[in-house]
């Protein structure tokens, strides 16, 4: 037996039938979805607007995606799950869903790379309104990667602490993570720096 991590949208441990087997199992487990481009960023402008008081009035994206991520995600199925994640982000942080939505599509000409536009619509100081825009192009692979192996090392070495079950102090690789947590960047950030802390401690 080893520890589990779901760095894909798949339904993996969130299944019914799989989720008694995951309580029991004594083991550790992380997921899912991997935060690599586009809710990377929601995760850290989100924030932003809440602490600066910008209200978020409509937040639209568009994904363009080559390589297996864009086929997989030509299913509508599969692309519903992925950007329930993206939309939670912004409803967990802002506490309200702005108008908008995302939309992928499959660019295979793309091959390993992703483009992630996102349009946003918010009112500033004496109702202005005002509008960001984001275009992100990043490697799939090379953004994936680290996390992966980050993932791998600390599932690794909760497992050999003996910690079980979700680790919610994880949800800073997450879009949907298990557990409880923030779904702010920075506050992922420091609930993983204090579960490392306590990894290290656990010689």
């Amino acid at each position: 037996d080893c520890p589990y991590v779901n760095f894909t949208p798949s339904t993996g441990l969130h299944h019914p039938a799989l989720a008694p087997v995951a309580a029991s199992s004594g083991l550790p487990y992380a997921g899912r979805d991997g935060k690599t481009g586009q809710t990377l960023l929601r995760a850290v402008l989100a924030p932003m607007f809440l602490q600066r008081a910008l209200a978020v009035r409509a937040w639209s994206g568009t994904n363009l995606l080559g390589g297996g991520d864009g086929a997989a995600l030509a299913d509508p199925a599969a692309a519903a799950a992925k950007n329930a994640g993206k939309e939670r982000v912004l409803t967990d942080v802002l506490g309200t869903a702005p108008e908008g939505e995302v939309h992928i599509d499959d660019v295979p000409a793309l091959g390993d790379w992703k483009t992630a536009w996102d349009h946003i619509a918010f009112d500033g100081f004496l109702g202005s309104r005002m509008v960001l825009q984001t275009i992100w192009q990043g490697c799939d692979s090379a953004l994936a990667a680290p996390l992966v192996l980050d993932l791998a090392r600390i599932v690794a070495r909760a497992a050999d602490t003996g910690l079980t079950g979700p680790r919610p102090e994880l949800g800073f690789y997450f879009k949907d993570p298990d557990g409880h947590t923030s779904a702010a960047l920075g506050e992922q950030y420091a609930a993983l720096l204090s579960f490392a802390d306590r990894l290290r401690g656990e010689r």
